[in-house]
Formats: structure tokens, sequence, C-alpha cells
């Protein structure tokens, strides 16, 4: 289920789920880390973001399995008190991006008309051996799409960082000791061009089964 931005309604909905999916999405408003507006932040959710990080938390004090994606990786991030680059180019020059998100928009459209996949920006990952991502993948090297135009800068409280890029942005985290992962790149896009993506859903389904299956 989508569910809805409404944050006296996290408790009843939470009650309903085994597991949480955190969805790509538009810029995370700077404030919610305690920084000013750059000139190269792109059109935020003030409203969204209030949404989703009491959702974070009520999610982790509830111990469901959580996936992130883009956005969600960087929700997951701020709601455990870490901090985003507002641009990657404010961390590494030259990372492959997508500003204004022009190549997402040539992938929406080439999904809707089931045409090929138009020229998107991609880079390789190192993935952590011993990690979820890596039994989920079932590698420790991955090429990746790369739409996003914001990274991680400071880890929040209890992520680890599980997957780097060639010039070490964090490409994915999880929490120490929890079904909890997020990855940076689009994975359900990904999915498309690389079925190993497709295991990480599996990942996430078998997590909430275990949550949902009596004690």
């Amino acid at each position: 289920m989508t569910l809805p931005q409404i944050e006296d309604a996290i408790d009843p909905v939470l009650d309903r789920i085994d597991g949480l999916i955190l969805a790509p999405g538009r810029d995370i408003d700077p404030e919610r880390y305690d920084q000013a507006p750059h000139p190269l932040l792109a059109p935020t959710e003030p409203r969204r973001d209030a949404f989703e990080l009491q959702l974070v938390h009520h999610a982790i004090e509830r111990e469901l399995p959580i996936l992130g994606m883009c956005r969600g990786l960087q929700i997951l991030n701020v709601a455990l008190g870490g901090t985003l680059a507002q641009d990657v180019s404010l961390l590494a020059d030259g990372h492959p991006s997508d500003p204004g998100w022009r190549n997402w928009k040539l992938m929406e459209r080439a999904a809707l008309e089931q045409g090929p996949h138009p020229p998107h920006p991609r880079h390789e990952v190192s993935i952590q051996p011993g990690s979820i991502l890596a039994a989920a993948l079932g590698t420790t090297s991955i090429d990746v799409n790369s739409f996003h135009h914001q990274a991680i800068d400071r880890l929040g409280s209890g992520l680890v960082a599980v997957a780097q890029a060639p010039d070490g942005l964090i490409e994915a985290v999880e929490l120490a000791g929890r079904p909890i992962l997020a990855v940076q790149w689009e994975l359900q896009e990904e999915a498309r061009v690389d079925p190993r993506s497709l295991a990480v859903f599996e990942w996430l389904i078998d997590a909430a089964a275990g949550v949902a299956a009596p004690s």
C-alpha cells in the first residue's frame, strides 16, 4: 500500500504492515539537518519530509524491515541525525549525476512507451563483503544508475556504509544489527537493467515475512 502523508495515521498504518519501502523523490529541506539552502538545492517537499522523518522513527522502534532507495537513503540518514551534501559536486566533483532529473525523465518516458533505455549516468560501486546488500546481490561489485544529485555527507547514528563509488561517495547503508538497508541508486529502475537487483526486493519480502510469522 502507499501510505497517506498524515502523521496521525502513522501508528495505525504501521500496525498493518510488515515491511517498509522509503521511495525516491525530491530533495529534503536542508533545515532538517541544520543547513541553509545551497544554490544547487532542487525543489523540496517539507510536508513529505515531516511525515517520513516521523515514519522512519516509528518503523525503527517497531523493528520493521526497511528498504530505502535514493531519497529513501537520504531520509533515513537525516532521520538518524546525519547530513547531506546538497549536490554531489560539493563532495566529489565529476561524480556521475543527473541535475534537474533530465535523464530520469527520459527513462520514465521510455518505461511508459516500453522503449529502449536511453543513455543515462552510471558508475560502479564496491560492496562490503558480509553485508545484507552483498548477500542479496551475490556480488561485491556492481554497475548502477546515478540519477541522484545529492549524497550522504555525515552518516547518521548507527548507520554503516556498505557500498561506495570509486570517488568515495557512500552508495548504500545498513543499520547495524537490524534488517534495514538503503541504496543511493534508483533500485526499481536498475531491476529493469540488471535482474540481480530484484534480489534486494526479495530480501525485503523475506525479512517482512519473518515479522509476519507467528512466534
